[in-house]
């Protein structure tokens, strides 16, 4: 298995590998569209991780650098494809590392409770929450 990172100038020839991985995660939790996470990686504002081998591309991440009160955030707004992938530990201190480089105080991950139990460097520290307006 291998890590990646993609430059936005890599993300149009290379988007029909993994673009599945983000279409699912759109159908599932309508956050954010493919498209959307593809046009914010050509252009800067986010990045896109992964994990691949020989055959596929079997994990995607999706990073945003954002501007705090308290300093720069990493945040992984989206990762989505096989969940027991062996490198996501690698994949996870990669994006520290890089995030460091880019002035990041802390790295925030929005995801499911498991994560925690999954993941025990990431500490809760408050509940995201959604309130639907109307119904159907």
């Amino acid at each position: 298995m291998r890590l990646f990172a993609l430059a936005p100038d890599e993300i149009e020839a290379t988007w029909p590998d993994y673009a599945h991985h983000f279409e699912r995660f759109a159908r599932e939790r309508g956050d954010m569209s493919a498209d959307q996470v593809r046009a914010a990686a050509m252009d800067g504002r986010a990045q896109i991780w992964g994990i691949q081998d020989a055959d596929a591309v079997h994990a995607v991440v999706m990073t945003e650098v954002c501007a705090t009160a308290l300093g720069n955030l990493c945040v992984i707004r989206i990762a989505s494809g096989a969940s027991r992938v062996p490198i996501q530990e690698r994949l996870l201190d990669e994006i520290g590392k890089w995030a460091r480089d880019q002035g990041c105080e802390r790295v925030r991950i929005y995801g499911r409770r498991g994560w925690l139990r999954r993941f025990p460097r990431f500490k809760q520290t408050g509940v995201i929450a959604e309130w639907t307006l109307r119904t159907h």
